[in-house]
């Protein structure tokens, strides 16, 4: 038994030692868990079955759950049809905390890149005004002419009084019907999207 038991953890030592770590090639996963960390935000939604129709670039804000502006983005004389397969919206680094900026890509029709205004709310346990926002993509539905189709929320983070604490949680993508529970906590938000014609 004491040979038995001897050879073991002789085996154990061994196998121990017979481990290494190696490199890995770096993946474009690796590099977009890094761009995520420094605010960037890129969603992809394939338009391919919209070919023959026009598209118009939409935007509308909320405050306190209730909507206070609906725009066309370039004014609806600048809907066109898209020559590409791919929609991209996305979120980039602003460089201060009172505006946000956003990216539309109509695969090979048309890039813009917008300005957002943000709303700054008070951490009462902290005695200070902070400004956070970030993004979820919206469950996708079947697309309705002359509809506002919801495609990425850009909201600001709340404060919760019980646990003293600001966040941004909830489900990691949002309802076309608004009825996501998220929607309720925060005090300001953005949702991009498009309106087919």
């Amino acid at each position: 038994m004491k040979k038995l038991l001897t050879f073991l953890l002789a085996l154990f030592a061994l196998a121990g030692q017979g481990q290494e770590i190696k490199m890995n090639e770096t993946t474009f996963s690796d590099y977009k868990a890094l761009l995520n960390a420094k605010g960037y935000r890129l969603y992809s939604f394939d338009i391919s079955e919209l070919k023959g129709s026009k598209i118009e670039l939409y935007l509308k804000e909320y405050v306190d759950s209730q909507e206070v502006k609906s725009i066309s983005i370039l004014g609806g004389a600048y809907a066109m049809e898209p020559k590409g397969d791919k929609l991209l919206l996305g979120a980039l680094p602003s460089d201060n905390d009172s505006t946000l900026t956003y990216y539309y890509n109509l695969e090979n029709t048309l890039t813009y890149t917008g300005v957002l205004k943000t709303k700054p709310i008070f951490w009462d346990s902290e005695n200070k005004w902070v400004t956070q926002y970030h993004t979820r993509p919206f469950d996708m539905a079947p697309v309705e002419k002359e509809k506002f189709i919801p495609l990425m929320l850009y909201g600001s983070i709340w404060y919760d009084e019980k646990w003293k604490i600001t966040r941004f949680c909830g489900e990691n993508t949002i309802k076309p019907d608004l009825s996501s529970d998220i929607l309720k906590y925060l005090p300001h938000y953005y949702i991009l999207g498009i309106i087919v014609h």
